[in-house]
């Protein structure tokens, strides 16, 4: 019996180690992913200048207040994971809103989303731009944002 106990307790032992093991490859393999897709986002984005910041000033219980985001020559915000900056709230459309930079302006031009873009409480309408300077608020869907150089 005391030969049975300790083969119990071997294999108790063995399977904890074996769990252990397997949760650590697991977290570094997390660990990897997340470093490599930290280095491709920040690689995909250098080529760009930055031309400005949106910074989220309130409406959000996600973002916190002072969160910036940069702004490239062409932007585009959304939920779906294709946009330059992507937003997780459920009033975010999958692509909601795009920012250009031409003329030393950004054009602000609403996707067809469905909850709106509206600079300084103004409806930006779907396909056609309207021009934000420094300090004005963005709002997309209930998000609201200044727009800093």
């Amino acid at each position: 019996m005391l030969q049975l106990d300790v083969f119990l307790l071997i294999l108790r032992l063995l399977f904890i180690v074996l769990l252990y093991l397997f949760l650590m490859q697991v977290v570094i393999a997390i660990t990897r992913d997340l470093k490599v897709a930290s280095t491709s986002s920040a690689s995909e984005n250098s080529g760009a200048p930055v031309l400005g910041h949106l910074v989220v000033i309130g409406g959000s219980s996600t973002l916190a207040p002072g969160t910036r985001f940069n702004l490239m020559p062409e932007t585009s915000i959304g939920r779906g994971p294709a946009n330059t900056i992507q937003l997780t709230d459920s009033f975010i459309s999958g692509v909601h809103t795009e920012l250009r930079f031409r003329n030393n302006h950004w054009h602000v031009i609403d996707a067809n989303s469905r909850n709106g873009t509206y600079i300084n409480n103004q409806k930006v309408e779907p396909g056609k731009p309207l021009i934000a300077k420094p300090g004005d608020t963005i709002q997309i869907g209930f998000i609201q944002f200044q727009l800093t150089p």
